[in-house]
């Protein structure tokens, strides 16, 4: 693909070079092809709503430039359709490599085969395409996010009630977050030491339906309430300001994670208990690694597996880490993932 691509836009160059050069022979110099050989990928991302992803679109794309490689980079805005169309139209440009992070792990099966059909390789970022073959599948471990999650909120509230917020349901890895957290759970459950006195999946991670679902619990069953386990920050961030308005705040532990710095700041000042990090530097340099072993038409290999529903890909499973006010120096602030001064300025 990468050759085909040169050549259709070397063409055009090399035949304006031979015409010059009928002209004045030796005077004009044929034009370098080092620009046309230049890695061309497309990222098509499903939002940029939240903190996280217009992270990982930054840090792509220096990362990117760092390595000599060009990037399409397109924002879906949460619209499955929307993503199909510009995939589309990075495959009639000629991209090498398709990297998409899906809106819709089921329905963005036809964007994978798309790019296959005309020959370019395709890498899931963080979020799974469902039955779709792709070559590899780089994310984080997201049974071990809800894991973490669970084991921090247990050992805070070991008994009371619980609100469950999941993420949405077209995203796969809400169902691996929910897996890990509820492993951690169940026992309690069956004890009688927890109840689940609300739970919901919240379509495309919209904060204000998180929000007017932890408002309705609240207003309900206010009084049965001592913990909530909201799928990312966004949504711990709506359950807590639907705690605030109720008046609940001091009394219910909230856990999120993506370690978005407003997460971490109400982390420092008490308003929300732990997040998890993800490191999205690692996410991006074995994406980046993966593009260029795919562009040289390399296979890719990994220890580990996952089950698209049809298919067993390659997983490079990236490790994630508990943040809490304990740590929070020393894990997301040692990165440099936050800025010291940006995490605690809430709490100045």
């Amino acid at each position: 693909m990468r050759m085909k691509r040169f050549l259709r836009r070397a063409a055009p160059l090399a035949l304006a070079a031979a015409l010059l050069l009928a002209g004045c022979q030796n005077e004009i110099p044929a034009p370098t092809s080092s620009e046309e050989e230049r890695l061309l990928v497309g990222f098509s991302m499903a939002t940029l709503k939240e903190d996280r992803w217009l992270r990982d679109r930054d840090i792509f794309s220096a990362k990117a430039k760092q390595e000599g490689i060009d990037v399409l980079i397109t924002n879906a805005n949460n619209d499955a359709d929307r993503q199909y169309e510009q995939v589309a139209d990075m495959v009639e440009q000629g991209v090498d490599v398709l990297v998409i992070a899906p809106h819709d792990c089921d329905n963005s099966a036809r964007c994978v085969g798309l790019a296959k059909r005309a020959g370019i390789p395709v890498i899931s970022y963080d979020r799974l395409v469902k039955n779709a073959d792709v070559d590899v599948y780089i994310s984080f471990d997201n049974y071990k996010v809800g894991e973490l999650q669970g084991k921090a909120i247990l050992e805070a509230v070991p008994e009371g009630g619980y609100i469950l917020l999941n993420g949405s349901e077209d995203d796969s890895n809400s169902q691996m977050y929910h897996q890990g957290c509820m492993d951690q759970l169940q026992p309690a459950i069956d004890a009688g030491q927890i109840q689940i006195v609300g739970e919901t999946w919240v379509q495309d991670w919209r904060r204000e339906t998180a929000f007017a679902f932890t408002s309705d619990v609240l207003r309900d069953k206010g009084d049965r309430v001592n913990a909530v386990i909201a799928a990312n920050d966004s949504l711990a961030w709506a359950a807590i300001d639907a705690l605030s308005e109720a008046q609940r705040m001091d009394q219910v532990k909230v856990v999120g994670h993506d370690a978005d710095l407003a997460a971490c700041q109400r982390i420092v000042v008490g308003t929300q208990l732990m997040t998890v990090y993800k490191p999205i530097p690692d996410l991006v340099d074995k994406t980046i690694e993966a593009c260029k072993l795919l562009a040289e038409g390399k296979e890719i290999d990994g220890e580990k597996t996952i089950d698209d529903g049809t298919y067993q890909v390659p997983y490079w499973m990236i490790d994630v880490i508990a943040v809490t006010k304990e740590n929070i120096d020393d894990t997301v602030i040692k990165d440099g993932f936050h800025l010291k001064e940006d995490v605690y300025r809430q709490g100045e």
